[in-house]
């Protein structure tokens, strides 16, 4: 079978990091060699944790910004080869906080290291607008894949809505700003326009 970039995208609580851990798990109990790794931009749960709402959690590896992601998992592919095995997958949690420069080492990690990578991650910010890592694993990813949810509404949803501690949603602000349940809601297009208009 040939090795694929696989991009899984949702809102925020579509069970994105649930469904990493769970597969994380199955590869490990059949004893297939994994690499799991999450920017270092996501510090919600702590460093090296990664964590899903429903309690799950394991460790894994950060990576900065300025991290060359394709010589990380080389040299981890190489300590288990001298150890007579070899990495089989890397599984990414919060992709969209990557740079594109990382998704394309991801894609060299596919084409030139013969490992398959599992990225996980939102698709749009607060404002609808594309997460800069997220857009590049649109243009390069193998296969793709939304994970629905459903709004309040019963509606699929697929903004990311911010609000502020009263309850309103924002329109203005940084791109990111880490938060969970706190500031974020996921809504549908419909309610979200709805929210921004007053009606």
């Amino acid at each position: 079978m040939s090795k694929k970039l696989y991009f899984y995208y949702g809102t925020m609580a579509s069970a994105k990091t649930l469904r990493l851990l769970t597969t994380a798990y199955n590869f490990e109990e059949n004893h297939i060699r994994i690499l799991v790794m999450k920017p270092s931009l996501d510090v919600r749960d702590g460093d090296g944790i990664i964590r899903s709402r429903v309690g799950l959690e394991r460790p894994c590896m950060m990576a900065d910004k300025e991290d060359d992601l394709f010589g990380i998992v080389k040299r981890r592919d190489e300590e288990l080869r001298a150890e007579d095995s070899r990495l089989e997958w890397v599984l990414v949690d919060e992709c969209q906080f990557l740079t594109e420069k990382q998704v394309e080492q991801l894609a060299k990690v596919v084409d030139k290291l013969d490992i398959s990578v599992m990225c996980y991650g939102l698709r749009t910010d607060f404002q609808s607008r594309l997460f800069p890592g997220s857009r590049r694993l649109f243009e390069l990813a193998d296969d793709i894949e939304e994970i629905k949810s459903s709004c309040r509404c019963g509606r699929k949803t697929s903004i990311n809505g911010r609000f502020d501690r009263h309850g309103h949603i924002l329109v203005e602000g940084a791109q990111v700003m880490v938060g969970g349940d706190d500031l974020y809601r996921p809504l549908c297009r419909r309610c979200w326009f709805m929210m921004l208009s007053g009606n």
